[in-house]
């Protein structure tokens, strides 16, 4: 028997694999209301609760249509998730909220996940079992990725995940050429002394730059480990010309993808973040587009490692051979009929049967494939292909 509460991962935090398997195994009886909700805390006037109370009108509308215990489980469901967004009450922590709730009267088992960046749209849909989407479009958005700001003789090294930058390091260059963890403010050159003459101050200013060289070196070592480790996505690095150039050396194989070159090393982490968040939708928009070039490079190549249109994607997903999958985010496939003929174990979702980006997001999660919603100029750049391609394995 399934446990009762908010279980599953925790507020903040994406999903891994088997998290996300677990809940495509999770169909009760009565099927699950699958909800998301767009939270804009600026919003005194609770139109992002409205948004909501319009979400579930068509699902309470097609309800009348179901069995009574389906009707009378719905009723009390959406009931129920109105009374956890009071209107009342202040905005709920973080831009965005996901919640899977059983439908029955009682005794039901939830699971709702509060997230600092928003899901794409309000939704409320019921099914057999939890739409996955709104998960998928929130854990690609907010995949963890590194942030390094670096100058002569400081360092800070931070983790950004779904709208959360958290501090790792913050190291500074000696006067011994040893680094250290940052204190205190200090001169920004340390080292200087008074009344050298100028064969010793050249040597001071190669000792100087020779210690630079290697603090930066092993800056860009901690940060291609940790890249690593942590299975980060890109790296982003702040820092002027000089010293950004040294970092991207010492990254070697590893080299960040993406540089911002201004020295912001000293300003507080909450800044940080803010200029994390202003990059952000165009670092996702340009490796998004680097995707689609690399499926279409691939599916004209001759070698068959691609697939294009959702037919053929589908059937490669079937056959475990997907290893990225990509669709249009802002397309509603709800519908498309694609999914005739097609295999599929389980009752359909809704009149229309399973929508197609669903069924492709399930049958990605199923074979362990990567997903990618794309947005903007990328989803355009597949409009020939109705909105869908894929990597495949083999």
């Amino acid at each position: 028997m399934e446990p009762v509460g908010e279980v599953a991962w925790e507020s903040m935090r994406r999903p891994s694999p088997d998290e996300l398997r677990r809940l495509l195994a999770w169909a009760p009886e009565r099927g699950v209301l699958s909800v998301s909700v767009v939270i804009d805390p600026t919003d005194r006037g609770g139109g992002w609760r409205v948004a909501l109370e319009d979400a579930l009108r068509p699902v309470l509308e097609s309800a009348e249509r179901a069995q009574h215990d389906v009707k009378i489980g719905l009723r009390t469901v959406a009931e129920a998730v109105l009374e956890r967004f009071p209107g009342n009450s202040p905005p709920p922590e973080g831009r965005g909220q996901i919640g899977f709730v059983e439908v029955a009267r009682k005794g039901r088992r939830e699971e709702w996940h509060s997230y600092r960046i928003p899901p794409h749209s309000t939704n409320a849909i019921h099914g057999h079992r939890p739409y996955l989407r709104p998960v998928i479009e929130v854990a690609d958005d907010g995949a963890a990725m590194g942030v390094v700001a670096v100058s002569g003789d400081q360092a800070r090294l931070w983790e950004w995940e779904l709208g959360i930058l958290s501090e790792l390091e913050d190291f500074t260059l000696t006067a011994t050429g040893d680094w250290r963890e940052r204190k205190a403010q200090r001169p920004s050159d340390p080292a200087r002394f008074r009344g050298a003459g100028a064969s010793g101050h050249d040597q001071h200013d190669e000792r100087v730059e020779a210690h630079r060289e290697r603090f930066i070196k092993r800056v860009a070592d901690r940060a291609a480990s940790d890249a690593a480790g942590r299975e980060w996505r890109d790296v982003l690095v702040f820092g002027e010309v000089e010293h950004v150039r040294r970092l991207e050396d010492g990254f070697g194989s590893r080299e960040p993808r993406h540089v911002y070159r201004k020295n912001v090393v000293s300003e507080p982490t909450s800044r940080i973040a803010e200029r994390v968040e202003e990059l952000l939708p165009g670092l996702n928009r340009e490796r998004e587009l680097r995707l689609v070039e690399s499926v279409k490079e691939s599916a004209y190549s001759g070698k068959e490692l691609a697939s294009l249109g959702p037919q053929e994607t589908l059937e490669a997903l079937g056959q475990g051979r997907v290893e990225h999958l990509l669709f249009d985010a802002d397309r509603d496939y709800r519908g498309h009929g694609i999914e005739e003929g097609l295999s599929y174990e389980g009752p359909p979702l809704g009149d229309d049967g399973l929508p197609v980006a669903e069924l492709m997001i399930e049958r990605a999660i199923e074979t362990a494939a990567a997903v990618t919603p794309l947005e903007g100029e990328a989803a355009a750049a597949l409009d020939e292909q109705d909105g869908v391609a894929a990597l495949l394995r083999y």
